[in-house]
């Protein structure tokens, strides 16, 4: 994982214990070499992220008698885990995946942050318990063989992550966030420390005081994560997140921030027009990457590889192209990350925004709604009308789905997993019970997007700005930020067909109107038009030919076949699914083939 951490490298050894780390230096350059130990040398620490009020922390620990050796944020957890154990978890403000090792107690104690900013797998076999922050390496220590979890390949090609405790690899798993774990001998125990159980919506609050609450929360974790040892800056799309964070963040940076914008020659897929004007309004020192299909197929397998599993979205590759070439200039990146799951951002939470209206309508304009949408055959049409027939929290599930179920169900050559995250989402007990139907309904769907969707986009986030060896910071989730986002009603979210209502009268505060209300991009890729090109994205589209592919037994081959001919004659748009079998096939031959144990 020496990418992860360029600047340095420990081990601590201790009887059958072994802690390992790779850095990245960013607070206390010279100080806060890892693993670390307390006075005595009795607990150590290896820990990866930023705890951001460490600063705060660091005061009280004074006042109580804690003598510091340095200045890092490291030192700040191992003292506050002496004063209060393992509750010391609840008083981070940050980005974090940790674990001690008290000798004394001889109990190891992992914890990962509220979010789940910072991932952290671990696999126990009947040799050893194995924890890190990227498959790769627990697989590197042999002791367990790269297996592919078949049961969740219809997972991954419908929503392209797979959600909750479990991973696409066999018996290797995610410490969920906002979890800690605990062993002592042969006992592990996992255990939740943060979960949103926020009490009833005020009643009456008036826009104003939500844009005033939103932006004072905003300001103050900006504030925090622009405490760096090293240069930082952001990424500035041209959406109205990662821009009102550029704004924010330059008004507080002396000398000029850094700004940084991925572009295409494609015009429909390009926004560096739109970067541009945030980064002239804010003087900022803006840098733009163009990125083309030959760089794009390029990089692929490498980025996969990066990422220990197949790919959600195509923009993984420019994230982590942009981050490499941002290297040359910071070290630290802040972005827009978790707004869209927070304040309602994604066009797509307006499917369940329409079905729940459409069951108040009488009958007879119910079935002629049905008749219309019938009519048409585009996939949102489609969509939509599925979702007005099924029950709401199926609704939901179905949502968050990327490609058509009854393509992939066609593919697929026997069911080999479910189909949605009732394992690990409840419907019925999750939320609040609200007398309000739509605020109930949207209160539970914004928290399966934060235990679910949002999980996914940390971890791609996490790795390929990390490959880069590039931290990336999300003021959106600061926790305060967050609980404060679950008492804002739904129709501040979604007014009318109106995205992000409550974040845009903010922004209206510090960005020109064309970049607040723009159309939704969604940092697109030119992915479809790029699988027909066979000298770049379309000459993967052989893998899935080929007779390792066959063999593997997951698909019907007609049914790949004709998807394939469809899309490359231009008679339908499957690059969705195209994209998840192209990458599902290259993490095969990257990990599964070539495991050895």
């Amino acid at each position: 994982m020496s990418h992860r951490g360029p600047d340095d490298s420990g081990i601590y050894v201790w009887e059958n214990v072994c802690l390992v780390h790779r850095r990245l230096s960013i607070i206390d350059i010279s100080g806060g070499r890892q693993p670390m130990c307390n006075e005595d040398g009795t607990i150590w620490i290896t820990f990866n992220g930023e705890i951001y009020n460490y600063r705060e922390l660091t005061k009280d620990l004074e006042e109580k008698g804690h003598v510091f050796r340095t200045k890092s944020d490291t030192e700040v957890i191992l003292h506050l885990y002496e004063e209060d154990g393992i509750e010391c978890v609840k008083k981070f403000n940050g980005m974090f995946a940790f674990a001690i090792w008290d000798e004394s107690r001889r109990r190891l104690f992992v914890a990962r942050d509220r979010l789940g900013v910072k991932p952290l797998y671990y696999c126990l076999t009947k040799e050893a318990f194995l924890f890190a922050s990227e498959i790769k390496a627990i697989l590197e220590s042999k002791a367990i063989r790269a297996e592919c979890n078949k049961e969740r390949i219809q997972e991954y090609l419908l929503f392209r992550f797979v959600a909750g405790e479990e991973t696409l690899f066999k018996k290797i798993f995610n410490l969920l966030p906002g979890h800690a774990l605990v062993l002592e001998g042969n006992n592990l125990k996992i255990t939740q420390y943060w979960t949103l159980n926020g009490g009833p919506l005020p009643d009456r609050v008036h826009l104003d005081e939500y844009v005033e609450n939103l932006s004072d929360l905003l300001s103050d974790s900006i504030r925090l994560r622009l405490r760096s040892d090293v240069p930082l800056g952001t990424f500035c799309s041209g959406g109205v997140d990662s821009s009102l964070v550029t704004a924010l963040a330059a008004s507080s940076c002396n000398p000029s921030l850094n700004t940084f914008c991925v572009g295409f020659n494609e015009k429909e897929f390009d926004e560096r027009s739109i970067a541009r004007l945030v980064s002239r309004q804010y003087h900022t020192n803006h840098h733009e990457l163009v990125i083309r299909n030959h760089e794009f197929a390029e990089a692929l397998p490498r980025v996969i590889w990066f990422n220990d599993e197949p790919l959600n979205h195509p923009n993984s590759i420019p994230l982590f192209l942009i981050s490499q070439y941002a290297r040359n200039f910071v070290t630290v990146i802040l972005t827009g990350e978790g707004a869209d799951e927070l304040l309602g951002g994604y066009p797509r939470y307006f499917i369940p925004l329409v079905a729940l209206r459409y069951r108040n309508l009488p009958v007879v304009l119910r079935t002629l709604i049905i008749y219309f949408l019938q009519s048409y055959n585009d996939p949102r049409a489609k969509k939509l009308r599925e979702a007005l027939c099924l029950p709401m929290h199926e609704v939901a599930i179905s949502n968050s789905s990327v490609a058509d179920k009854y393509l992939v169900e066609k593919v697929l050559a026997k069911d080999i997993g479910e189909n949605s995250f009732c394992r690990v989402f409840d419907w019925e007990e999750e939320g609040r019970n609200k007398t309000d139907l739509f605020e109930d309904f949207f209160e539970r769907f914004f928290l399966l997007e934060l235990k679910t969707y949002l999980v996914s986009i940390l971890n791609r986030q996490d790795k390929t700005t990390m490959a880069a060896g590039i931290e990336s910071r999300v003021p959106f989730l600061d926790y305060r930020l967050v609980e404060f986002s679950f008492s804002i009603p739904y129709r501040l979210k979604l007014k009318g067909f109106r995205s992000k209502y409550l974040l845009k009268k903010l922004a209206e505060k510090y960005l020109p109107h064309e970049v607040v209300y723009r159309k939704k991009s969604g940092f697109g890729v030119p992915i479809s038009s790029w699988l027909r090109d066979p000298k770049g994205m379309g000459r993967y589209l052989d893998l899935l030919h080929s007779s390792r592919f066959k063999q593997r037994g997951y698909f019907h081959q007609n049914h790949v076949d004709r998807i394939i001919s469809d899309h490359l004659a231009g008679k339908e748009d499957h690059s969705e699914l195209l994209w998840a079998l192209v990458n599902l096939e290259l993490w095969h031959q990257l990990f599964i083939d070539t495991s050895a144990c």
